[in-house]
């Protein structure tokens, strides 16, 4: 399994590097998400670890990370964006290179499978409701990866921020002076804040406080906690009675999380 997953990580390399002739902005994007879905591979890998995986399923997961964002090289090529709403699904886009690249074919189709599965819903607002077993469970691993490494990013910008804003992190909206009444509901309701209800920068941030509640495990929150990128995040914002019991809902959740007992269906791999 190892080896056939060194041979993946070749093609990943490799794949990165075959479209020739592009200009400086591109080879720009391309180095920002080659490397942001290495460390996705690495936040699986370790959350996997962390989880007492099985050994095959720790390499999955690292799989999957790698291979998550593939199609992002050829939707930007494609389409000069990221966005898919202006494009195409990177997630499908994704899947689609993969199988016409026959990357996954030495793995077999139950574990080809389990990978698409994992990248298909790694993008969505919600998991499909019909996936189970060790599909779903790599699933919801490959969000809890791909968020962490985004809110790594962005609680890095929002500090450092200075000079011209970066409109994949702030979608190209007015500031704001204070949270929308749609997004402050959605999120102090326990639920994750519906891009339809963003219409500033503020509420950009409430929402990504908000992917709290779409993380599934309990490493995740360990490391969470220990990152501090929710409080770097908060500390960008202003501090008025509404922020403030955002943030206090945000915080609680966390903890509780980390305190309860590890749900065992969850999280095993047996008799799936």
């Amino acid at each position: 399994m190892k080896d056939l997953v060194n041979n993946s990580i070749n093609w990943f390399n490799n794949y990165c590097n075959s479209f020739g002739t592009i200009s400086d902005q591109q080879q720009l994007n391309f180095g920002i998400k080659t490397e942001h879905s290495k460390r996705v591979a690495e936040n699986a890998f370790n959350l996997a670890t962390k989880l007492q995986w099985q050994e095959e399923d720790i390499q999955i997961a690292f799989l999957a990370g790698l291979l998550h964002d593939v199609g992002r090289f050829s939707q930007l090529l494609e389409y000069n964006t990221f966005n898919d709403e202006q494009s195409v699904d990177h997630a499908a886009l994704s899947i689609k290179v993969l199988r016409e690249e026959k990357t996954l074919e030495s793995f077999g189709d139950g574990i080809s499978e389990i990978v698409f599965a994992a990248i298909q819903n790694h993008n969505k607002f919600n998991i499909v409701s019909t996936l189970k077993g060790r599909e779903l469970m790599h699933a919801r691993l490959i969000r809890d990866a791909d968020k962490l490494d985004i809110l790594k990013v962005l609680s890095e910008y929002y500090i450092k921020r200075n000079g011209q804003a970066n409109h994949t992190l702030t979608w190209e909206l007015p500031k704001g002076l204070s949270v929308s009444h749609d997004a402050a509901r959605e999120v102090l309701a326990g639920k994750m804040v519906s891009k339809k209800n963003v219409v500033s920068e503020m509420d950009v941030k409430i929402m990504q406080l908000s992917w709290v509640f779409d993380l599934n495990y309990k490493p995740t929150f360990e490391f969470l906690s220990k990152s501090r990128y929710f409080e770097a995040i908060y500390s960008t914002l202003p501090k008025n009675d509404l922020i403030i019991e955002i943030y206090r809902k945000i915080k609680v959740y966390t903890e509780n999380r980390i305190l309860q007992k590890q749900d065992a269906k969850m999280y095993s791999t047996s008799n799936q």
